[in-house]
């Protein structure tokens, strides 16, 4: 592209900057906040980086509920098969096992003994460890199974209805149908008649991560019980209403008390016992595995690979002590506060405020909206999920910061843009240099008052301010304020020169006397500043500059202070 097309097109981006006059804020400003009003209800883009905001916030809290000391997870673990794999072969054990154990738990009655291992089929080859197994079942009142939801596309194949199973529950206002249900029962009678059992399928969010538990799931009127609501409704515990909780992790793997299954199970077969005879008195017992081999993992916002009886073990332990996660994710609420933080940042653009000062309330208006979620989940069990607003306050924030910034570099460039050699010529440029008060005069609240004035009067010129002052003036002069007006066009007329000349001083005048409430001191320099000469232009601006500053320097009310 040769510089002729670059030159244009800089012309082209300051007319069009000048000419919106801070209106491409608002236009802006009503575009992010029709993608934000769409995505709460539509779209739903977000979604993603909540589960990954949810998931950061989990895992790096400062405060983690304490895993209920009265929840025991008796793990078959890669020991346990281990150890027992020379007497009973590998995985799985006879039913004989697990009813030995049963009936020695009991003896310390637990307040609830809960499998998460689903027995579905037969033991064709122990047909006898099979009846024993529902012989100890049929006896026991605090004992819960799983049972395994299918896909409901299967529904209309299966000849099980909920009507059938003891302990389904009823959606109230609805009418109970009698349709076919997917579902994989235990194979025990005394176990399905029971009526103590409930689902144990984990469903993962869309990218695979498991951060909810599902209570139940509706089937034409019917409530299909989750194994932990099975469990809080047999025990009297408190069971919301919503279908998923949002699961309040306990922290890290290992936090729940756990034993080894094979070292529980040997005690209770030796002649002189070795464990405490009240180790599981009043407990809560779950027992399930660890095992990688056996396959029974999920990827947990706490870990990639998280047993699943431990994810079991969160939601009964959420479930008896009421601590679930309450999202509050109402769309509109976050909505509000998304376009609230928008238009304030636009208003700021819009308004002139000094750019440092809109970058650090900006900035911690972020950092403060994190905290807050970041704060709800360490010291409460509600989730204030405030990604929305974070992410649209961003990118707006970061539009117009880059076009704050283009404003800016477009109106510098514009003043020192090199015309062809035989362009002919000059330029009107006004330098005036003023000292205010540390603290008081603002170069964004003048610059930003006099482009009111101007628009307002509709002169037809501008002001820009100079972004680099001379070396050593800051140091010397201390909070010196330079700004420059160039004429948009080429003005032969002298007459015309002076009257704007003298209307921006007076202006000038005017601003900073309302601003400090005196006139503080000030010098100007006017000079024509010559077309297509790059290095006479150069020349000529240091001279007005120096000329300013020297005006100034010349002002007697300086050194009367």
């Amino acid at each position: 592209m040769s510089l002729r097309s670059i030159n244009r097109l800089i012309q082209l981006g300051y007319h069009f900057v000048y000419r919106s006059k801070g209106r491409f804020y608002l236009y802006l400003a009503f575009f992010c906040s029709v993608l934000v009003v769409l995505d709460a209800t539509s779209f739903h883009l977000v979604a993603g980086m909540q589960h990954r905001t949810f998931d950061i916030m989990m895992k790096n809290r400062i405060v983690y509920p304490q895993a209920d000391p009265d929840i025991v997870i008796v793990d078959i673990d890669e020991g346990s098969l281990e150890a027992m794999a020379e007497d009973y072969g590998r995985w799985p054990w006879p039913r004989q096992i697990f009813a030995e154990f049963v009936e020695n738990l009991e003896e310390q009655q637990p307040k609830a003994i809960i499998f998460d291992i689903l027995f579905s089929d037969p033991d064709v080859y122990n047909k006898e460890s099979d009846d024993y197994f529902n012989e100890v079942a049929e006896t026991t009142t605090n004992t819960f199974f799983p049972m395994l939801r299918l896909n409901p596309q299967n529904d209309e194949l299966s000849q099980v209805t909920p009507a059938m199973i003891p302990g389904m529950g009823r959606i109230p206002g609805e009418p109970q149908q009698d349709r076919g249900l997917a579902v994989i029962l235990p194979h025990f009678p005394a176990v399905v008649a029971s009526g103590r059992m409930g689902t144990n399928n984990i469903y993962p969010d869309s990218d695979g991560i498991v951060r909810q538990y599902a209570l139940y799931r509706p089937h034409f009127g019917w409530r299909i019980p989750s194994l932990p609501a099975r469990v809080a409704e047999v025990l009297g515990w408190e069971v919301p209403d919503e279908q998923d909780v949002l699961l309040n992790w306990r922290g890290r793997l290992g936090v729940f008390n756990t034993v080894r299954f094979s070292t529980v199970y040997e005690d209770y077969l030796s002649r002189e016992r070795q464990r405490p005879q009240d180790e599981f008195a009043g407990k809560v017992v779950i027992i399930g595995s660890s095992a990688p081999s056996l396959f029974d993992t999920k990827p947990t916002p706490m870990e990639r690979i998280h047993p699943g009886v431990e994810v079991l073990a969160t939601a009964v332990d959420n479930l008896k002590n009421g601590d679930w996660i309450t999202p509050l994710s109402s769309p509109w609420i976050y909505a509000g506060v998304a376009l609230s933080l928008i238009w304030l940042v636009a208003l700021a653009f819009l308004t002139g405020i000094k750019r440092s000062l809109i970058d650090g309330v900006f900035a911690g208006s972020q950092v403060g909206l994190v905290a807050v979620s970041y704060a709800s989940l360490n010291l409460s069990t509600y989730f204030i999920d405030l990604t929305a607003p974070i992410t649209a306050g961003f990118i707006y924030f970061t539009l117009a910061r880059v076009y704050a910034y283009a404003e800016v570099a477009l109106a510098e460039r514009r003043v020192w843009l090199t015309l062809e050699s035989d362009a002919k010529g000059w330029q009107n440029t006004l330098v005036v240099v003023l000292l205010g008060k540390e603290g008081v005069l603002s170069e964004s609240k003048v610059i930003t008052g006099l482009k009111r004035r101007l628009n307002a009067r509709k002169e037809g010129f501008t002001i820009e301010p100079f972004p680099d002052k001379p070396a050593g003036v800051g140091r010397a002069y201390g909070d010196l304020l330079l700004i420059y007006y160039v004429d948009s066009e080429v003005r032969e007329q002298t007459s015309s020169k002076q009257m704007a000349t003298e209307l921006l001083l007076e202006m000038v005048k005017e601003e900073t006397t309302m601003v400090c409430g005196t006139m503080p001191p000030l010098g100007y320099s006017q000079g024509a500043m010559p077309y297509g000469d790059e290095r006479g232009r150069i020349a000529v601006w240091r001279r007005l500059v120096h000329q300013a500053v020297h005006a100034l320097y010349r002002d007697e009310a300086i050194y009367k202070e």
